[in-house]
């Protein structure tokens, strides 16, 4: 680190899931007068996010610079087809040096609070790194920083990892209990974060505020003053959830200034209205593609199942503390289809369709023996989804389209990624579960809104080009991180610092040398540490 930047700092603010769509209407309302302050004196860019645009994906892509398929997250969820499990991702997974491994290697400590995908918190960055909605629990996340878990409960501030908004608010009460909530949240986040800078001497803070996302998930229709509700009362109360956001903002930019840090406001992917549910089994079953199984093979799925159940809760009754992530799974137990004449098959993934070819490679007993019945299944997948209409509308329920071998250059099956990608239509959610009755598109009453593509960044730092506006890539943060810090941008990562906003207000640096993939943690997280997590997923809305 050069000797002239040892006292840059950089206080970066993760507003999940924040568009300007309701950014801009909420601080020209008067009612965020700090959001007002920092968007005024800030340049901004329109961040297009990842594809899929989803948590785990869109933050990993935050924090190593780099696109999905180089740092190899693509879901919650990934499949081992060596074992037919399905598995949650995590930090131990990521195939690229972060951000936080950067100022760490240059002498710098970091503070992470509640950042997705960081948990197990990486032995290669100083600091505090406390992980975020996919750690099994606060405790688990707080346990190795012991002090600062004993200095921030002496404050009474909440800091914890519940789930607040499980529904869509059905009365006043329930709304008004999810608000408040929401407010405490926010406040505890800032003491959080002030608990931090007392304790460390940092380079780079981040402070997740991880409720905005579920917040709007739930609530959309009374936060967009677009939407004309005519519930004042509803929407007067759930806007109070907007002013702790400001007061947030307002605390975590008085804390920069006593710190002569720049502050960055950045969001993984932007919101929108919700529209529906695509069931991408009834895809594939009308392109002929996936095949229930007939008679008896159908009543034999759920006796194997319940066997491999069994297997699994006499497994961990007699090896305590021990994982299942390695016992291989029967493969008729993992869908109940036809697996002699299925080609193709989802397994996970709900913002974005992520399907399989049944080859022998994946599946062992698969029907796709041949490389030309490979390309011929391949080719049928894509086009059953390019051509995926909504039945009312005719419009496509599909943007975009393709295989991840042709269009990365890499061995779905080697990578444990799926065969093809399908990012639906804005509004819309991908579901892999079956229904008895066989349905296209699922209602959600539960659902206001979703992600979109385009995520915001705000850049605060003295000479920054304030006003200033472009577009830009959400792999383009770090880069850009880094340069305001005065630091090198490691070779590996394939975002560009956005010199144009930073005005000669940060250093420009040459990049390191190419590093090293990252060792994979495939097994990072016990079995108990996955059912929370998903448990808490699902809570969201992420998973069926």
């Amino acid at each position: 680190m050069n000797p002239a930047s040892r006292s840059a700092r950089l206080l970066v603010i993760g507003l999940d899931g924040a568009t300007y769509d309701l950014l801009v209407p909420w601080a020209e309302s008067g009612r965020m007068p700090n959001l007002a302050r920092l968007m005024a004196t800030s340049a901004r860019a329109v961040v297009n996010s990842t594809r899929p645009y989803i948590t785990p994906v869109a933050w990993t892509t935050f924090q190593t610079g780099c696109d999905p398929h180089e740092h190899g997250i693509l879901d919650y969820r990934y499949l081992d087809h060596r074992h037919r499990r399905v598995l949650l991702n995590h930090a131990g997974r990521i195939g690229r040096p972060t951000l936080f491994d950067a100022v760490s290697a240059a002498g710098g400590e970091v503070v992470s609070l509640n950042l997705p995908m960081t948990f197990p918190a990486p032995s290669s960055v100083r600091g505090i790194v406390v992980g975020g909605l996919d750690s099994p629990s606060i405790d688990a996340a707080l346990a190795p920083y012991p002090e600062f878990a004993r200095e921030l409960r002496a404050t009474g501030a909440r800091f914890d990892l519940g789930t607040v908004w499980r529904n869509k608010p059905r009365t006043f009460e329930e709304l008004s209990q999810g608000i408040d909530e929401t407010a405490s949240i926010f406040r505890g986040q800032a003491t959080a974060a002030a608990v931090a800078d007392r304790m460390t001497d940092w380079q780079l803070m981040f402070v997740q505020l991880q409720v905005l996302d579920s917040l709007q998930h739930r609530c959309w229709q009374w936060l967009d003053p677009r939407q004309g509700s005519t519930a004042e009362l509803w929407m007067s109360k759930a806007q109070q959830a907007l002013r702790a956001l400001d007061d947030c903002l307002g605390e975590l930019m008085e804390l920069a200034a006593r710190r002569n840090a720049a502050v960055v406001a950045v969001s993984d992917h932007g919101f929108g209205p919700f529209r529906g549910k695509i069931t991408l089994a009834e895809i594939l079953s009308r392109a002929g593609l996936l095949c229930w199984p007939r008679g008896g093979p159908a009543a034999s799925y759920y006796l194997r199942h319940g066997v491999w159940r069994l297997r699994k809760f006499l497994y961990r009754r007699f090896n305590p503390g021990w994982s299942t992530a390695q016992l291989t799974r029967p493969l008729g137990t993992l869908l109940p289809i036809d697996w002699r004449r299925s080609t193709a098959l989802a397994l996970h993934g709900n913002l974005g369709g992520l399907i399989y070819l049944n080859t022998r490679e994946r599946f062992a007993s698969g029907p796709l023996k041949t490389a030309g019945q490979r390309e011929r299944a391949l080719a049928d997948v894509i086009q059953a989804f390019e051509t995926a209409a909504h039945p009312q509308t005719g419009e496509p329920l599909f943007v975009e389209v393709f295989g991840t071998a042709e269009r990365y250059g890499i061995d779905p099956v080697e990578k444990l990624w799926p065969d093809v990608v399908a990012i639906p239509a804005a509004g819309f959610h991908t579901r892999h579960k079956f229904d008895a009755r066989p349905q296209l598109l699922r209602t959600d009453p539960g659902m206001a809104a979703t992600h979109r593509l385009e995520g915001v960044l705000l850049l605060h730092a003295p000479r920054v080009a304030a006003g200033a506006y472009r577009p830009a890539e959400l792999r383009d943060v770090a880069p850009t991180l880094l340069q305001m810090l005065g630091l090198r941008v490691p070779a590996h990562m394939s975002g560009q610092a956005l010199a144009d906003l930073l005005s000669g207000g940060a250093r420009r640096t040459s990049p390191e040398p190419r590093a090293e993939p990252r060792e994979l943690q495939l097994a990072g997280i016990t079995d108990a540490d996955q059912r929370s997590v998903e448990a808490r997923l699902r809570d969201l809305g992420y998973l069926d």
